[in-house]
């Protein structure tokens, strides 16, 4: 279960985001980091922790086609570790996709081409937002989408997606080999459930006309549970109220929907956190923040946002923070961040009354060294500056692990 939003600003400037929660099963490794060359990736090591369904499944449909694509765009993603695609991500030209697990009332097929590979295909073929729209309907027009989307646990889903670039945002649904458009103009939400319903811009010819999407492809009953058109009402109504802030958009990606904002284990939160019939968390957070002609990427690499600290990073050409373009310190950071966060979630009544205050103070922090003067910078600069940030995380975690001992 994930939620996935875009905000555009209100005053001209030119400002927008895009912001996702990968919810996943609890204790599957998710890894943030900087693909440049994507088809050796595939070649030489196209996951990298096995798993029998995927690798009897969905990575043959994958094979199968993969070879068509040049994938000549570098990418920075966030990936679970046993596939090789994206649950979110943004590439060179400044396009991002996040998607998520929508219910049809078809059957899903189990050997085809996940959502998330779809996905990051999408992302290191396409240059901006209306290629990756025709890009994924054309895909589905060929290959089936399905397979098995869960860790140790079984998902099957058909897949909805938020497409951005600077200036342009759509939501794509999809059920099978149909689809319907919807072009953003101000805020969007999505979430585990369809939402257009007439008011698409396009729909693929062979749906027949007229037509409420929602209405003809969902699945009720299964969508019932997932809570997903609270979440993103909740999204929607939030962000659509909120002034067009980076802080907002981590605010929403954090909310538990409640008065209090106190943790509560159900799928009625945006920050999900899994409880004994709940096997789905936050488990990676991630913003890019457009603004002026250049993007800024803030992540958590880690589960649980509302106690996690949002970092920001960027790259140009073979160049990002020192690390992230290889798997394995991925993997590291995200294991360190992962034990981090479920401590903070253990001791919760202390991150709110002294841990929270510290924690907005090093992001506010971040955002001043990044934001100041940021149309002067190149981006060696701000490459740096984001390894900076970093090395002040460092002096965050030893700080925060001697107040929880």
């Amino acid at each position: 279960m994930c939620d996935t939003v875009a905000m555009f600003s209100r005053d001209g400037s030119g400002r927008s985001f895009f912001g996702k929660n990968s919810d996943r099963e609890p204790g599957e490794p998710q890894i943030v980091y900087y693909s440049e060359n994507p088809v050796d990736e595939f070649n030489q090591r196209p996951y990298i922790e096995a798993s029998s369904k995927y690798t009897s499944g969905p990575l043959l449909a994958l094979k199968s086609i993969f070879d068509k694509f040049d994938n000549p765009y570098s990418a920075l993603i966030s990936r679970p570790v046993w596939m090789w695609g994206a649950e979110m991500g943004v590439n060179q030209f400044g396009l991002s996709i996040g998607n998520e697990a929508v219910f049809p009332k078809a059957k899903v097929a189990d050997h085809a081409l996940l959502g998330m590979d779809i996905l990051r295909l999408a992302l290191h073929n396409c240059k901006d937002a209306q290629e990756a729209v025709s890009f994924i309907t054309n895909l589905l027009k060929e290959h089936e989408q399905g397979g098995d989307g869960g860790y140790r646990g079984s998902l099957k889903y058909h897949n909805s997606f938020l497409i951005k670039d600077f200036e342009r945002g759509y939501v794509l649904e999809t059920c099978g080999k149909h689809w319907a458009l919807q072009e953003i103009r101000d805020v969007a939400a999505i979430s585990n459930c369809y939402s257009i319903t007439d008011d698409y811009c396009e729909v693929d010819p062979d749906t027949e006309k007229p037509c409420n999407f929602k209405t003809r492809y969902e699945n009720k009953l299964v969508t019932f549970f997932t809570k997903g058109d609270a979440r993103r009402k909740y999204a929607y109504n939030y962000l659509k109220t909120s002034d067009r802030e980076l802080t907002n958009v981590m605010n929403v990606l954090r909310s538990h929907m409640t008065a209090d904002q106190k943790i509560k284990k159900g799928m009625k939160s945006i920050c999900i956190h899994s409880g004994p019939f709940i096997k789905s968390e936050a488990t990676s957070s991630m913003i890019v923040d457009y603004i002026g002609d250049k993007f800024i990427i803030w992540f958590t690499g880690s589960p649980h946002p509302c106690v996690s600290l949002f970092k920001p990073i960027v790259f140009s050409g073979d160049k990002t923070v020192q690390g992230f373009d290889n798997v394995d310190y991925s993997v590291d950071y995200s294991n360190d961040a992962t034990v981090l966060a479920r401590a903070l979630v253990k001791n919760y009544s202390l991150f709110v009354s002294e841990i929270k205050t510290i924690r907005d103070k090093y992001e506010s922090d971040f955002r001043k060294l990044l934001y100041s003067d940021l149309d002067t910078k190149d981006p060696e600069q701000l490459i740096s500056e984001c390894e900076k940030c970093f090395e002040m995380e460092k002096e965050y975690v030893e700080q925060i692990r001697s107040l929880i001992g």
